[in-house]
């Protein structure tokens, strides 16, 4: 996340990944959500936005000395005049969303067609062109610069909800590498919109995200990793990093570690995972290769045969039963009151009536109390079991097995992934 001071700048920018991209031979490359909103900032000419993009300027580490100190001068008075870009973007998208949609497809598609290379681009808010309502959208390029479709966020975070609409359907997407299917943010948190972009003959899942914080990005990646799966699909995530100007005052940086997935049976730790990036802050390129025949056979062969044995005329119906139960459902946490007498009396005090039904209260999970917890290896040492003796004092037990847990390595000195990657600045031409 850089904020471009025009859109010459932002085009070099992203021409860094392409060139880099194109050297390991990639046909397919994934860009994260939310930073094709940059195509907009370059028309965000008002003096504010002007201090916010100058702050930006001088954080950079690059920056020369002049840049760095009109930078910090920048981000003192955009601080006390409590500049909110956000809001400038919403405004600027009121007015000129045609204008911002056509400076991202022109863009995204000469980039496409300058390298020859599918391009999933970043999402951004952008009118659909289906309607012209204003969504969080990613468009997908072909090596020669078409479009071949789009997909917009489903399930809207509570950060979008006042910039955007959300989507209405989850569609495939043909391409020259595979049918690729789209899932924006959230949306890959939902079992369900894996398994209607496979049976709709998906091959790759991808994942675009932008997460501030660790618990979300895990939410993410554990979604990813479920879905591609559950499916027996590829799998890609491609989440932005960077500085955020983006989510107000009280904000956090953006953070993730961008992967590519493959059913675990086709990944060599048998992890589901092909590469992945070694920290949470850095940017770089990713790339694996994927053996779509190897894919096939593992849909034939494989112990789970997901394709064969769940037809989806059964899925349907059960699916379909399902969500007819869960509409029935009382809300949890939510108290429901009871009816009121059919005679609009209440008769609690007439000895005669019957007894009002008791009122049925949800228990959730968190509210079960607490009956025990194991905090050794079980079960415990047996007489006769591996030359052991019967343990007497369990309090034995619990302190060796502190004392283990104490001389365990710590996490900061266990291996270290073997699949990083340099970083950006050190590929600069």
């Amino acid at each position: 996340m850089r904020l471009p001071r025009d859109i010459d700048e932002y085009r070099e920018d992203l021409r860094r990944f392409m060139r880099i991209a194109e050297k390991k031979n990639a046909r397919l490359i994934v860009f994260p959500a939310l930073a094709g909103s940059l195509t907009a900032l370059p028309l965000l000419t008002d003096t504010r936005s002007r201090m916010v993009k100058r702050a930006d300027v001088g954080q950079r580490v690059n920056a020369s000395v002049w840049d760095k100190m009109a930078g910090s001068l920048a981000a003192t008075m955009a601080s006390a005049l409590k500049v909110d870009l956000r809001r400038n973007l919403a405004g600027l998208l009121d007015v000129a969303a045609a204008d911002v949609h056509a400076i991202y497809m022109e863009l995204f598609s000469r980039l496409a067609s300058e390298f020859s290379i599918t391009v999933v681009a970043p999402s951004a808010y952008l009118p659909d062109p289906l309607d012209g309502v204003l969504r969080n959208m990613a468009v997908v390029f072909g090596p020669g610069g078409e479009t071949l479709g789009w997909q917009a966020q489903v399930v809207l975070s509570q950060r979008d909800e006042d910039i955007a609409q959300p989507g209405s359907s989850w569609d495939v997407i043909q391409t020259e590498v595979g049918r690729v299917g789209l899932m924006l943010g959230s949306d890959v948190l939902y079992p369900e919109v894996g398994r209607v972009l496979a049976y709709q003959g998906a091959e790759v899942l991808v994942s675009l995200g932008a997460c501030t914080e660790l618990v979300e990005y895990n939410k993410m990646r554990a979604g990813i990793l479920a879905r591609m799966q559950d499916n027996q699909l590829f799998g890609v995530s491609s989440f932005l990093v960077g500085r955020n100007p983006l989510y107000g005052r009280k904000r956090s940086d953006f953070m993730g570690k961008s992967a590519i997935f493959a059913p675990q049976e086709l990944t060599p730790k048998l992890n589901g995972v092909l590469v992945e990036m070694g920290n949470y802050r850095s940017e770089g390129v990713l790339t694996a290769e994927w053996d779509f025949v190897a894919l096939r056979n593992l849909w034939d062969t494989s112990e789970t045969p997901i394709r064969q044995h769940l037809s989806l005329d059964q899925t349907r119906e059960m699916l379909s039963q399902l969500y007819t139960r869960i509409r029935e459902l009382p809300i949890f946490g939510e108290n429901k009151a009871l009816p009121a007498p059919a005679n609009g009396v209440d008769n609690a005090d007439d000895p005669a009536a019957p007894p009002t039904p008791a009122e049925v209260r949800m228990v959730q999970l968190d509210d079960l109390p607490v009956l025990g917890s194991v905090t050794s290896i079980w079960p415990l040492p047996r007489r006769g079991h591996a030359g052991l003796s019967v343990v007497e004092d369990y309090d034995e037990v619990f302190e060796m097995q502190s004392f283990v847990a104490r001389d365990a390595p710590a996490a900061s000195k266990m291996a270290k992934p073997e699949d990083e990657t340099e970083e950006m600045d050190a590929l600069e031409e």
